[in-house]
């Protein structure tokens, strides 16, 4: 069977489930045989093996089932870096780039103004896949000033830091990023200073606020997705953590979900009452990321 004809019995399969099917046949078709997209498309008359064609069906099936595409193949681009992803870890997400979007905006700031006996320690934390950490880590692996020192990727589940571990060696990190197992910033002894702070804990609701796919909820990892009754038990517990442990920091950012903002800007008030804080709307104008800088 040639290519074109694969990709058209493909898409036919998927599409009468899922949208933009025909980047998913792309993409696990260009997997299959080891080449890009772009290859699939210029040699729409090359032969297939029927044993790459019976293989390719079986993709085909599972992602018509809901399975993520990057589950099959096991790659995922966040942040244009290419991450080892399994089904010990959520999917990155293309609005958690904001995270990342806005901590490179502060440290580029920062960078004018510290010199090497300055640098700061930036701690992620529910890392997954470690796309976060690493993704800001590495846009400044090439600075002639990088401002970060410490970089911890952290997270209470041990199937996730392994699959950390696996991308910090992929993208050459070892020296700069650790992977850490801590119930949230249980980790930090009191007073610690830990001058970025950034989160993508799990925020869909078990009563309240239960926004999830079918599919999101069947396949991929629950203890990276529930956050309590509201889905803000784990962010509320974080906060609580900053407060009595006492810890310093300049920034904090994270994420949460659909229909929150209201609930998060009573929780930023709560323990953050003194420092400046606000909330962010991706690019579909959801409101997606708070922060909160210190005053002092």
């Amino acid at each position: 069977m040639q290519i074109c004809e694969l990709l058209k019995s493909g898409y036919s399969k998927i599409s009468l489930v899922k949208e933009a099917a025909f980047l998913d046949v792309e993409v696990i078709l260009a997997y299959l045989l080891g080449v890009s997209k772009e290859y699939l498309l210029a040699h729409g008359d090359e032969e297939v093996s029927g044993e790459d064609a019976l293989v390719f069906y079986s993709y085909a099936d599972r992602i018509a089932l809901g399975e993520p595409v990057a589950y099959i193949t096991c790659h995922k681009e966040f942040y244009g870096n290419d991450f080892f992803v399994d089904k010990r870890v959520l999917v990155p997400r293309p609005e958690t780039e904001m995270i990342v979007e806005m901590v490179i905006k502060f440290l580029e700031g920062v960078v004018k103004y510290v010199d090497g006996s300055q640098k700061l320690k930036l701690v992620d934390v529910g890392t997954g896949s470690g796309c976060i950490a690493i993704s800001i880590a590495k846009h400044f692996q090439e600075y002639l000033d990088d401002p970060l020192d410490e970089v911890f990727a952290v997270d209470i589940s041990e199937d996730a830091l392994e699959v950390c571990k696996i991308n910090i060696d992929q993208h050459g990190l070892e020296d700069k990023v650790q992977a850490l197992q801590s119930d949230l910033l249980e980790f930090l002894e009191d007073g610690e200073v830990c001058d970025i702070i950034v989160a993508n804990l799990p925020y869909i609701g078990e009563v309240e606020n239960r926004f999830v796919e079918k599919n999101v909820e069947e396949f991929e990892p629950n203890l990276a997705l529930f956050g309590g009754n509201d889905g803000l038990e784990l962010y509320k517990k974080m906060f609580q953590q900053i407060r009595e442990k006492e810890v310093k920091f300049k920034l904090m950012i994270g994420e949460f979900g659909f229909d929150q903002g209201e609930k998060m800007r009573e929780l930023l008030s709560k323990y953050f009452e003194q420092d400046e804080r606000g909330i962010e709307e991706d690019l579909a104008g959801i409101e997606r990321i708070f922060f909160v800088k210190k005053k002092n």
